[in-house]
């Protein structure tokens, strides 16, 4: 006996709706426990039977730890001090003060002002006729002659500007030093909180 086998074309297999509907069903179903079991616990950290926990998915959501602990944006830098009262305020009036230096050839002259231990002016110089040697410096109280401090020196400058704050109580200033075969004149101005600013006698 010959057995013959059947085969329906794709286009006249039909399936029932109520098939299709269970198909369906169960698709959904297994979705969402795949979603509730492994899905929300490893992505989101949401595990609400426990099993991410238990198999370890739940720690993925935590990411890669990060080593040191965050610094705010708004942290200030490690060397820069965090101004105070102490450091704000200053006693004594707020002046300003402008001198004018003629200098003749190969002659020099000091600009000093008198301060106290953390007093401080901002300033700004320039001349004109030539460039300058310029030093600033300064001098404790009572200072034994030829004895001072240096801040810094150039020996060929045409203007500065800056702030400065005095280290001990004493003179603080410049020495100007046209080093040139024609006058120069040179301007300086200061604002800030000292005594005054006078012209040391020339020796």
């Amino acid at each position: 006996m010959t057995h013959v086998t059947a085969v329906l074309p794709a286009d006249r297999i039909v399936v029932s709706r109520r098939a299709l509907g269970k198909a369906t069903g169960a698709a959904a179903i297994a979705a969402s426990v795949i979603l509730v079991l492994f899905v929300l616990p490893a992505e989101y950290g949401i595990d609400p039977t426990g099993v991410g926990r238990l198999t370890g998915i739940a720690a993925m959501a935590s990411g890669p730890e990060v080593a040191g602990k965050p610094v705010p944006a708004d942290a200030p830098a490690a060397n820069l001090a965090v101004p105070s009262k102490a450091t704000i305020l200053r006693e004594g009036d707020l002046r300003s003060d402008e001198m004018m230096l003629k200098l003749a050839p190969h002659s020099g002259q000091e600009v000093k002002a008198h301060m106290k231990a953390g007093d401080g002016f901002v300033f700004e110089w320039s001349s004109v006729g030539g460039p300058v040697k310029a030093d600033m410096h300064g001098e404790k109280v009572n200072a034994a002659e030829g004895e001072f401090t240096s801040y810094w020196e150039e020996k060929q400058m045409s203007g500065g500007k800056g702030e400065f704050t005095a280290p001990f109580a004493g003179t603080h200033g410049w020495y100007f030093r046209n080093k040139g075969d024609t006058p120069v004149t040179v301007k300086v101005r200061t604002t800030g909180f000292y005594k005054d600013l006078f012209l040391p006698a020339v020796e």
